[in-house]
């Protein structure tokens, strides 16, 4: 069991399809734990949260209206 410090990387995300996935990716190969992800988006128009969703539950995510 790791008790180090925990690392939160918050990725703000509006209408950021094209690039989400590959920030979430190079996010969760960082070499780094305990790692926490968590993408906020903020009542994107296009596909964010449907990419973001694809991460299931290697990420948190909020959504909220812009």
């Amino acid at each position: 069991m790791n008790t180090g410090p925990l690392v939160s990387v918050i990725i703000p995300a509006y209408d950021a399809e094209s690039y989400l996935a590959e920030a979430i990716e190079s996010t969760l190969g960082q070499s780094f734990q305990p790692l926490e992800v968590i993408v906020v988006y903020d009542g994107s128009t296009d596909r964010t949260a449907e990419v973001a969703a694809t991460f299931g539950d290697r990420i948190r995510y909020i959504w909220r209206t812009n």
